[in-house]
């Protein structure tokens, strides 16, 4: 089934919506014109100076931001002054710059009732406004973890930060090439935001993916063609810099850059997860940053440096988005692709002002209220699955905070529920919250404890030259975070040294509880080290656990 898509942006300066009828059939990348160039030392961006220095000797210009921790700069040039800036050994690397674009599909009045319906035709009985969520298993998820100290990044249009469904969600807010991170004269922001992090069980509207979690909005420019690159590498690298151990980009397209990869690195670096949606086209290439994170490596399950997520339908299909090696898994983006059921999925939007927002003009039909409150409204696209992974990726890292970002990958891959492995189609599968979650609560990487005591003096007998002593110790598997389960301990080192020498290992790998030993005269310290069912193992103490002094017979009195 053909699907009529239109592109809708916003001019920055004016706020004029620039698309108010189907345009594009196909969502277009385009370049900025500009390059970004990545030095090999960030001194190099930090001193203006020798920036300029190098960007004159090429013959090329600064044309666009700087960004010093990543040794980045955006510049303009000819064609000879770009091979100059490639063969300066001062520089790693130049890409062309492009313009990602929101990977939102509009809502077409061709393929949608009204939004005043109550209810949409061709929808199947008994399906809720936010259907969704339980089919990923969001429900089961909830009853462990609540993600109450995620953060989680939206890299968008901004949010609307009156509504209700916002109050107290807002960790930090900033803005890249744009102001007024609070404020979304476009939705897309709003709704993508709403998805992740809503407020959750407030007896109001809906509920985000990721319940308890924050968010730290990071708001970027946007002009007709979309959101430059020197954009998005400076918002992921701030992302990270805030905290966040989750960002959501629901854009892209063109192809890769260094720029780009070197921003993904450094998050990765700061313990960030990034969540990218997959093309809005039925295409094997979902262009960047989602192809820079799964960089045609996704039948691996242990490869790829992040998650690119395509849109699946009501009936557990793709629904014409994305697919192929670059693709990750899926999550819901649609209720059909076709005029069947609602337009999509329902979430938080800015509330109307004539037709400065989507949804107001009478073309989409997308506005639904939701307890007499309008600011809500139906928008598709694998922009819409993407932060509903966002938000599993941060009840995942909140739940387990000693999973790397390379476990939570793997685990919210391998979770997926799916018929097979891999497929071309879905990925690894679509997410399956609950299924998650319990994986998540069972890996255990906190190392046990234990603790040796014995008793302080002992004497060794008349006429023996030793005495038995019995060690005993204890230990403990903490679970080191509510909500997870602990693997139990295993097994028991024992240690022990005499006087001034060295420690040695007097008991290896046992499941006891205590040790019986055989000694001479002289000072004593002992100490254990545990080992977990995960394969976990106790550090070495600072200090001995036990101190013991086994003393001389006594002498015989005459």
């Amino acid at each position: 089934m053909t699907r009529v898509r239109v592109l809708t942006a916003l001019l920055a300066a004016g706020s004029v919506l620039l698309a108010s009828a189907p345009a594009l059939a196909a969502e277009r990348a385009r370049p900025t014109g500009r390059w970004l160039v990545v030095f090999r030392h960030a001194g190099t961006v930090r001193s203006s100076s020798t920036l300029s220095s190098v960007l004159t000797r090429a013959g090329a210009r600064r044309a666009g931001r700087v960004v010093p921790g990543l040794g980045v700069a955006t510049v303009r040039g000819s064609a000879a002054a770009i091979r100059a800036l490639r063969r300066d050994p001062r520089v790693k690397g130049v890409d062309r710059e492009w313009y990602r674009v929101l990977r939102r599909v509009p809502n077409d009045p061709a393929l949608h009732t009204p939004e005043s319906a109550a209810e949409w035709p061709g929808t199947a009985p008994g399906t809720m406004l936010q259907w969704a969520l339980q089919r990923e298993g969001f429900y089961s998820a909830w009853d462990v973890a609540t993600g109450g100290g995620a953060r989680v990044a939206v890299l968008d249009t901004g949010i609307e930060g009156g509504h209700p469904e916002f109050a107290g969600k807002v960790a930090t807010a900033d803005a890249v090439g744009a102001s007024s991170p609070l404020s979304d004269p476009d939705g897309h922001g709003s709704h993508t935001s709403g998805l992740a992090c809503a407020a959750t069980d407030n007896a109001r509207g809906i509920a985000g993916a990721g319940f308890g979690c924050r968010l730290s909005v990071v708001k970027l420019g946007f002009t007709g063609f979309g959101i430059p690159d020197d954009e998005i590498v400076a918002a992921i690298k701030l992302a990270a810099d805030r905290g966040a151990k989750t960002i959501s980009m629901s854009f892209g397209g063109g192809g890769p850059s260094l720029a780009l990869d070197q921003a993904i690195t450094y998050a990765i670096t700061k313990g960030a997860l990034l969540v990218a949606a997959a093309s809005n086209d039925s295409t094997s290439e979902q262009g960047a940053p989602a192809s820079q994170l799964q960089p045609g490596d996704a039948p691996d399950i242990n490869a790829g440096r992040g998650l690119v997520v395509t849109a699946a339908d009501h009936s557990d299909t793709r629904a014409g988005t994305g697919f192929g090696r670059q693709v990750s898994l899926a999550a819901y983006g649609f209720y059909d692709d076709a005029p069947v059921g609602p337009p999509g999925l329902i979430s938080t939007y800015p509330p109307t002002r004539g037709l400065t927002y989507e949804c107001d003009n009478p073309l989409f039909a997308c506005r639904h209220g939701i307890g007499g409150d309008s600011r809500y409204a139906y928008l598709q696209g694998t922009s819409m699955a993407t932060p509903q992974v966002a938000g599993l990726a941060g009840l995942v890292a909140d739940l387990n905070p000693w999973l790397t970002v390379h476990d939570r990958i793997r685990l919210i891959k391998s979770s997926a529920r799916r018929s097979g492995g891999w497929s071309p189609s879905l990925g690894w599968g679509i997410i399956e919250a609950g299924a998650a979650i319990s994986a998540a609560r069972r890996v255990d990487r906190n190392p046990p404890r234990s603790r040796a005591r014995v008793k302080k003096r002992v004497r060794i007998r008349s006429g023996r030259r030793r005495v038995k002593v019995r060690v005993r110790w204890r230990g403990l598997d903490p679970v080191g975070h509510a909500g997870l389960i602990a693997s139990g301990v295993r097994s028991f080192d024992l240690y022990m040294r005499r006087g001034r020498g060295r420690y040695r290992r007097v008991r290896r790998g046992t499941r006891r509880h205590s040790a019986v030993l055989r000694l001479r005269r002289g000072t004593y310290r002992f100490y254990t080290r545990a080992r977990d069912r995960a394969g976990n193992r106790e550090s070495r103490p600072r200090r001995a656990d036990a101190r013991l002094v086994v003393k001389r017979p006594r002498k015989r009195s005459r």
